[in-house]
């Protein structure tokens, strides 16, 4: 229903020189490459302009991926360069209506404040560099500007939300795409988290959070509020918000009610009647999300994800033409990425748990099937290993859905395993490629990717189950998946590593400190190590979720929170954390911020424990350059081969080498940023 805290994962890891109880194996054949892995994708995130014509995506061009244009059915070679980026990768970019311009986001070194240019596509290309002509929208150093929507009836305007005059609130602005002249629309001066803008671009709902960690949700009626129309309790949500044709009713997606699974809604906004449209018919999982016409704005789908992926069509065109491709590809994912304006060219994406995926243009008219153009061509499938649905009990006897990859071609048992819990921690895993789990499986180790309790997907009992059990239950549930392994005769016991990002790098450091006895090693990237200052390091602009942290995780202010807080912190149990730890960290991650790794590093050093400890200067929460993410890969597979007795590719590329070297060194604690380690 709103941005998650951890959820823009990337898989890393950091280098450990000390001795390690796994013997080393010799490198086979079977080993790929890591920059197969790793390094930039082919082509990635193809948007298709409304008119149908075009196809925006991005490509590398001197080391870092940069947006690129082609017609529709042209080849990729003929496709003209738009961006000259040098340091990263654009963050996002969207069409406008018209398919005139590209709206395009970049941050500075992962800070996430992030500026808006515009590109024109219809004016001369610069003359030098052949680059279309770009305008930035003016906008304070510190503050973000993002695209809320772009209404079809005015194809010259965009909504942006805005946080210029309050840093931790998004007001809602009005763009003239011509002029790049920004027009006040809504000043949220009520602390509104979610804001809805109907069909015609008219700014119409708005949810806040309540006291009691709940949500409640508005009408927007000029400059003020409404009473509230509905109200949720902690343990329910709403969202995924869209307006019907006339503007007179909306969806929404929300588990209000006796029902535990999420469903689709639809409601009235004058009156707050709230109509029950369709639930999971397997009563399993929850509504993923709903899928419209871009022509018309109707329905036409709904999505479930559950061991696989399940679409249920309410469009019959839709759905002949969804099994039309499905036939094409049997056995694997079609999944519709993106459409034109009149709903009559598709991009469709084909992949599966071995299988990057592989992007098509589909012409509904004729049938007619064309490759675009494979994420990683070069990466050999038929070394990769199939993903597989797992099951167990927890602690309490909670039922835990998950993924299992098994190294291809050796028998499963007494194997290396690696944990590996997801970020959010309000998100999940899915069915599909992974590539850190293909990467790790490939050098001969299981790897566990469990959806533990207050994982998304799963219902609000599962979710609610998760309240304040961080380092609890939330950990006993990677904790018996382990158990669940080692009873089958998978895993040996003694070759057991855990290693995550964001949430993940709490439950890896958590991991170590609570169930010592589980783990031979443990890599946390970006990961807290203590909730207190976590938490009171939340960025300004969640303030209006603010309170989502305070009923979930704790409030710090709240001694008997305060207490819990403690005990769940790994910084406070440094004491009882025995096995080899890596540490890295994004220096301008404004979500867990470098204190949070300096803390723990700081206090393995200090008991003279062995700590090894990366940071790179130009990224934030996630590794957006592939030199970087190369490099934290290199000394994460170095890691485990010492201690779990992974296989591994000995050879690096010389500048790989010394740009882990620079990593290396950078991991020094700042004492700039260093925070108290004692709990209030």
């Amino acid at each position: 229903m709103f941005q998650s805290w951890f959820c823009q994962l990337v898989a890393l890891g950091i280098l450990f020189w000390g001795a390690g109880c796994g013997g080393k194996k010799e490198v086979t054949s079977d080993l790929i490459d890591r920059e197969l892995f790793f390094g930039n994708p082919a082509l990635a995130s193809p948007q298709l302009s409304p008119d149908g014509r075009w196809i925006a995506f991005l490509r590398e061009k001197e080391g870092i991926l940069n947006l690129h244009l082609v017609g529709w059915g042209e080849k990729l070679e003929s496709a003209r360069v738009l961006t000259a980026e040098k340091s990263r990768p654009p963050a996002g970019f969207t069409w406008t209506r018209d398919s005139r311009y590209l709206l395009v986001s970049q941050d500075s070194g992962g800070d996430e404040n992030y500026r808006l240019r515009r590109l024109d596509l219809s004016a001369p290309a610069d003359p030098q560099t052949g680059l279309p002509e770009v305008q930035e929208l003016p906008i304070q150093k510190g503050a973000r500007a993002m695209v809320m929507c772009l209404p079809k009836s005015k194809p010259g305007e965009a909504l942006l939300q805005v946080n210029e005059r309050d840093e931790r609130y998004f007001d809602v602005e009005r763009l003239d795409l011509g002029t790049m002249a920004r027009t006040k629309v809504w000043d949220n001066v009520e602390g509104c988290a979610e804001l809805v803008a109907d069909l015609d671009g008219n700014l119409r709902l708005a949810t806040r959070m309540t006291k009691d960690g709940g949500t409640e949700l508005m009408r927007v009626e000029g400059k003020k509020l409404s009473a509230p129309i509905l109200k949720v309790s902690w343990q329910e949500a709403i969202g995924g918000f869209q307006f019907r044709p006339g503007n007179r009713m909306f969806y929404l997606e929300t588990n209000l009610g006796e029902s535990d699974l999420s469903y689709l809604a639809e409601m009235d906004p004058k009156s707050g009647k709230l109509t029950k449209l369709e639930s999971d018919p397997l009563g399993r999982v929850d509504l993923s999300r709903a899928a419209f016409s871009e022509a018309t704005d109707e329905l036409v789908g709904t999505v479930y994800l559950d061991d696989r992926k399940r679409n249920y069509w309410k469009d019959r065109g839709f759905e002949a033409d969804f099994l039309f491709l499905r036939g094409k590809f049997p056995n694997q994912e079609v999944g519709l990425a993106d459409m034109s304006g009149d709903d009559g060219r598709w991009l469709v994406m084909v992949s599966g748990d071995t299988d990057p995926g592989t992007y098509y243009l589909f012409d509904r008219a004729s049938r007619e099937v064309t490759k675009f153009g494979a994420l990683r061509p070069d990466l050999p499938q038929e070394k990769l290993a199939p993903m597989m649905p797992v099951r167990y009990r927890s602690s309490d006897g909670l039922e835990i859905p998950g993924y299992l990859t098994l190294p291809y071609g050796k028998e499963a048992k007494n194997l290396p395993l690696l944990v590996m819990p997801h970020g959010g921690p309000w998100a999940r895993d899915y069915w599909g490629y992974n590539g850190t789990a293909q990467f790790f499986a490939n050098r001969g180790l299981a790897v566990l990717q469990p959806n533990f309790r207050q994982s998304t997907g799963y219902g609000k009992k599962f979710y609610s189950a998760g309240r304040h059990e961080w380092g609890d239950k939330m950990q006993d549930d990677l904790t018996w998946g382990v158990k669940d392994l080692v009873a089958k005769g998978v895993v040996d016991p003694k070759r057991v590593a855990i290693y995550g990002g964001s949430y993940g790098g709490y439950a890896a450091l958590a991991g170590l400190a609570f169930t010592p006895e589980v783990y031979a090693a443990g890599a946390s990237f970006v990961g807290p190590s203590n909730l207190f200052t976590l938490l009171n390091s939340i960025p300004p602009y969640w303030e209006s979720v603010r309170r989502q942290f305070d009923y979930f995780v704790g409030d710090p202010k709240n001694p008997e929170d305060a207490e819990r807080l403690r005990r769940q912190s790994p910084l406070f149990s440094v004491e009882k954390m025995r096995a080899p730890l890596m540490v890295v960290q994004g220096a301008n991650d404004p979500r867990v911020k470098q204190a949070e790794s300096d803390q723990i590093v700081q206090a393995y050093r200090k008991r003279g424990q062995a700590v090894e400890y990366l940071v790179a200067a130009d990224e934030g929460h996630g590794f957006a350059r592939p030199d970087n993410r190369l490099a934290a890969m290199l000394a994460l597979e170095r890691f485990l081969h010492r201690h779990v007795g992974s296989e591994l590719e000995k050879e690096a590329p010389k500048w790989m080498e010394e740009k882990l070297r620079k990593l290396t060194d950078g991991g020094t604690v700042s004492t700039d940023q260093q925070k108290k380690t004692s709990a209030p």
